[in-house]
């Protein structure tokens, strides 16, 4: 019952890594960079999580692709969040963060190995700064009072990210603190029922953009603005400011 459970979900999870990008296609939001950007990571994902169907594929192939794949994962979204945000911030932030981490994680190997053992405290890492980024951004946007369509559709996009990555951090534990108590099947399930509701979850914002904001809206915006110039850029770095 389990293994037919198991396959089950995997190949719904697959389906739904797709599901931004099919509409992006469908919805025709090749001009939204960032959304199409982040669809662009998930769809990379759903043709990783593919190569699990592909029989005849060596097993220590399949390994090294799963270890390659844990490695570049969190850097993608450090990159994809440097090259997306309006955030002055965040920029400057990833941009000291990320060649580090990628230079730690290119030299690793040559002192641990190529294996998930050797990958223990980056991954932790990794997932220090992927948190840290997605609520920074996430804050910022729920501090504001208004939002244009495209600012919800972040939101929805970081609360996704931030799920996904808030159950991975259970496997992770699992997986090198509590061996004795892991379960590869059951890590697995846990891993593929939070991609589906991250992923649908993200999909949402994909129908929530708007490829034109109505006009009374961005005037507004532009008033306020105007009147607000000065004091949001004092306080938009920051995820501590206090209302």
């Amino acid at each position: 019952m389990k293994n037919q459970l198991y396959h089950l979900i995997s190949v719904l999870t697959v389906v739904a890594y797709f599901l931004p990008i099919a509409i992006v296609a469908i919805r025709r939001l090749w001009k939204e960079t960032t959304l199409l950007v982040f669809a662009a990571y998930w769809a990379l994902s759903g043709f990783i999580n593919i190569t699990d169907k592909i029989t005849g594929i060596p097993e220590n192939v399949m390994v090294n692709i799963g270890i390659i794949y844990n490695m570049l994962d969190m850097p993608l979204v450090i990159a994809i969040y440097c090259f997306t945000t309006k955030l002055s911030g965040i920029r400057n932030f990833t941009r000291i963060v990320l060649p580090i981490y990628l230079l730690a994680l290119c030299l690793n190997p040559f002192f641990q190995g190529l294996n998930y053992d050797g990958l223990k405290y980056l991954l932790g890492l990794g997932l220090i700064l992927v948190f840290t980024i997605i609520i920074w951004d996430l804050v910022y946007h729920l501090r504001k009072l208004e939002h244009s369509s495209r600012e919800k559709a972040q939101m929805l996009i970081d609360a996704a990210l931030l799920f996904q990555y808030g159950t991975y951090v259970i496997i992770y534990i699992f997986d090198y603190f509590w061996v004795k108590a892991s379960n590869e099947t059951d890590n697995f399930i846990i891993y593929y029922i939070s991609s589906i509701v991250a992923l649908t979850v993200g999909s949402c914002a994909y129908l929530l953009v708007r490829r034109q904001e109505p006009a009374k809206s961005r005037h507004k915006k532009i008033r306020s603005d105007r009147n607000s110039d000065e004091r949001n850029k004092s306080q938009e770095d920051s995820i501590f400011t206090t209302y």
